[in-house]
């Protein structure tokens, strides 16, 4: 029985040895860990001191400087139109294809903040074009070109019914452009006026549209709402103007807090340059409830362009024809038009007039006389400087010569041949 006690001793006396061992170890290892850790401190401590005295100093951030100074500019087309042979000439084999039409003004129109146009015709039934009735495709060309707004309100509002009406301009919204002068049921006209709000740069527009016919049709009743019109007797005499109409639509527009109000007039008489006394007696009435700049088509003529100051609104602009932008007369002499540019400054909390002017176009078409083979829209100007400077793309000598005699031409239509641009 001893022996097993001594054993069980000694086995304890091991344990106990062993525990004093390892405790002496650790005391060992704690005595030299301890001056390793004040040391990695110290260099820490020592780099991020090196750091933030040898980092280069940031000045403080400007405070920003918020300016009240903004300019915008606006540019307006003529009317916008196709025939049969037009629509033919650009169908490729997967669809259509208007973009090349409109390749020598893309960079201007670009360059503009809102382009505005008048789409003389509908986008209804794809299957069958024709008749004022174009493929969607054109929208999608005029939409690359930089056009930002349509004009519906016009001689072709209602040529394929109020569902072409409708329709078109759907199809205007869904290519990314917005319609203007017509609406699509009486919930949009009593949500909206038929106004189109647009606020680019801090400068808020507001576009009215007004037709003086519909092609000689007459609005179904009950369907008023649709379009804006200047006439109470649209389908026959256009001598009644529409006074009420049209100041009710400018209410709507004033309403909406606007710095400037644009209108766009679908009227006078076709292919003839005289200015009819109901134009002037509207764009009066314009004038003087609250219009700052009214834009006139419809006559395929290039027309006068006014300039004034007026109490209410200071400067301000009639131009009352813009011709054709894309044209389908089968003459030389109404294939002209204007790309009409307007400039609105803001300085602190007032919007001005700051600039105006005119950059002639020309709808060339396939023609022997011009030695010309293909539909598409000319900067006129530059196409004179590209024929002078001998550039390796240019017009014929004969279109070349037409399109030197068409800027004299327009010049004079206009009456302010200082407003013409310079190239």
């Amino acid at each position: 029985m001893a022996d097993y006690h001594r054993s069980d001793s000694l086995e304890d006396e091991l344990r106990e040895i062993q525990r004093l061992a390892a405790i002496h170890r650790r005391r060992k290892r704690i005595r030299w860990l301890i001056p390793l850790c004040l040391l990695v401190i110290l260099l820490a401590a020592g780099i991020v001191w090196l750091v933030r005295h040898s980092a280069p100093k940031q000045e403080p951030e400007p405070e920003t400087v918020v300016s009240d100074d903004a300019v915008v500019r606006l540019a307006f087309l003529g009317d916008i139109t196709l025939n049969d042979d037009m629509i033919r000439f650009f169908r490729t084999p997967e669809g259509y294809d208007f973009s090349p039409c409109f390749q020598w003004v893309t960079a201007d129109l670009q360059a503009a903040n809102l382009t505005i146009g008048n789409l003389e015709g509908n986008i209804t039934d794809p299957d069958a074009v024709g008749d004022y009735n174009y493929p969607a495709a054109l929208l999608d060309a005029l939409y690359l070109t930089g056009v930002d707004v349509l004009q519906t309100a016009n001689s072709c509002s209602i040529q394929n019914g109020i569902t072409g009406l409708v329709r078109t301009s759907q199809e205007i919204t869904a290519a990314g452009m917005a319609p203007v002068g017509t609406c699509e049921s009486p919930e949009q006209w009593s949500e909206t006026g038929s106004v189109l709000i647009r606020e680019v740069n801090g400068i808020r527009f507001a576009f009215v549209a007004f037709t003086k016919g519909l092609n000689n049709l007459r609005l179904p009743e009950g369907s008023e709402y649709c379009v804006n019109l200047l006439y109470e007797d649209y389908d026959t005499n256009y001598k009644s103007i529409a006074e009420n109409g049209i100041v009710r639509v400018l209410d709507r527009a004033k309403a909406s807090s606007p710095d400037v109000i644009v209108a766009l007039v679908h009227w006078g008489s076709e292919y003839t340059e005289e200015i009819a006394d109901s134009q002037r007696q509207i764009a009066q009435l314009m004038l003087e409830n609250g219009v700052s700049l009214i834009v006139g088509t419809h006559s395929h003529c290039v027309g006068p362009i006014e300039t004034g100051e007026s109490i209410q609104t200071g400067r301000y602009a009639v131009a009352y024809g813009l011709g054709d932008f894309l044209s389908v007369s089968e003459g030389d002499s109404f294939r002209s038009g204007c790309i009409l540019n307007v400039s609105f400054e803001k300085h602190e909390d007032r919007v001005t007039m700051s600039g105006i002017s005119y950059s002639p176009t020309f709808s060339a078409y396939p023609s022997e006389d011009l030695e010309s083979d293909s539909y598409e829209v000319l900067d006129s100007l530059q196409a004179v400087s590209h024929y002078r400077e001998n550039y390796y793309i240019r017009v014929s000598k004969p279109l070349y010569e037409k399109l030197v005699e068409d800027l004299a031409r327009i010049d004079e239509l206009t009456g302010a041949p200082e407003l013409r641009e310079r190239k």
